[in-house]
């Protein structure tokens, strides 16, 4: 027997116990804009829907609701904690948290394409603003951040890896649910993120690594040990000053860019160990004179882009290395 609970709009209600409606399908409690406290059963095993939108509600507890398919909880601003179990919501395919509690939105996509292998899909794209304005209810003086969430996951996999993202509220449990996340295979970190994860190795499957416009100075070391890594990209880091001692640990990576980091200055002879590299761009580190003495090791580099750097000399190594592709700004010479 279907059940279904639903308040009309503008309700002035607070408080909603749903009392022991085992058999619940589907919740609607839109436009509440007082609700301040709702009581489920610990178990709705069959809810499909729940609708929350506009509420003051400050936590949520979604308990044991594995066939939920469809949450909103749009407008939900005073939302500082969303609890619920590590692969209970995998059957979630519709999922709406614009301007709530800490998201200014969260895009989750689980749709296989039918060019794309199982498991090839797995992403998270993870943006930090300062929320200057919003969201309008705060009450500590802890630095306010606002976050963009886009998350892409195979819809075979029971990683949990939602149910991890939505129930953070600040940049730090952020970094600790990032490095537990699973079967990830491209991150991508942007904006006003002041320090990488720690403990990015964790995360065995990574691929693709992008830092974007970020506030950050030094990379953690772990990044060495990605042994799968094919792509790193550090765009407008303008505070970053130095990369990882070992970065030519990354034995796998294929792309290497780094765009107007401005502070950067030492390109370590390290990276001559990249035997797999074929893209190495510097566009805008403008304080990167020189380039590794031993840069001809890398063998089936393709291209090497040093425009807008300080670099006036290429080593001798260079010339060894054919079909090479080099842009530049101005003659370069050894």
């Amino acid at each position: 027997m279907q059940t279904d609970t639903g308040v009309e709009d503008h309700s002035k209600l607070k408080t909603i116990h749903v009392g022991s409606t085992h058999n619940l399908e589907e919740l609607t409690l839109k436009g509440c804009y007082d609700l301040v406290e709702l009581e489920m059963p610990s178990e709705c095993l069959k809810l499909e829907e729940l609708y929350l939108s506009h509420s003051k509600l400050r936590t949520l507890d979604l308990g044991l609701t594995p066939n939920l398919k469809r949450l909103n909880l749009e407008n939900c601003y005073d939302l500082v904690e969303i609890n619920t179990l590590a692969g209970y919501l995998k059957k979630l395919a519709s999922l709406n948290l614009h301007c709530c509690g800490r998201f200014k939105s969260f895009v989750f996509k689980k749709q296989l394409d039918s060019d794309d292998e199982v498991g090839s899909l797995s992403e998270l794209h993870l943006i930090a603003e300062p929320a200057y304005v919003w969201p309008l209810h705060c009450d500590n003086d802890s630095p306010k951040f606002q976050f963009s969430c886009y998350l892409k996951e195979d819809p075979a996999s029971s990683f949990g890896n939602l149910e991890r993202l939505i129930s953070c509220t600040n940049l730090e449990s952020f970094s600790k649910s990032i490095r537990s996340l699973q079967g990830i295979k491209k991150l991508t970190l942007e904006g006003s993120i002041t320090e990488a994860p720690r403990d990015l190795d964790q995360l065995e499957y990574l691929e693709e690594l992008t830092f974007s416009s970020t506030e950050i100075k030094y990379l953690p070391d772990s990044i060495c040990k990605l042994k799968h890594l094919k792509s790193f990209k550090i765009k407008s880091c303008w505070l970053l000053e130095k990369l990882p001692d070992d970065i030519g640990r990354l034995e796998s990576l294929e792309t290497l860019i780094l765009t107007e980091c401005k502070l950067l200055s030492d390109i370590l002879n390290s990276i001559c160990r990249m035997k797999c590299i074929k893209y190495f761009h510097l566009p805008g580190c403008i304080l990167v004179e020189n380039l590794p003495r031993k840069i001809g090791l890398l063998q089936i580099l393709k291209e090497l882009n040093i425009e807008g750097t300080g670099v006036t000399r290429l080593p001798p190594s260079i010339f060894h290395l054919k079909g090479l592709h080099i842009t530049d700004t101005c003659s370069v010479f050894c």
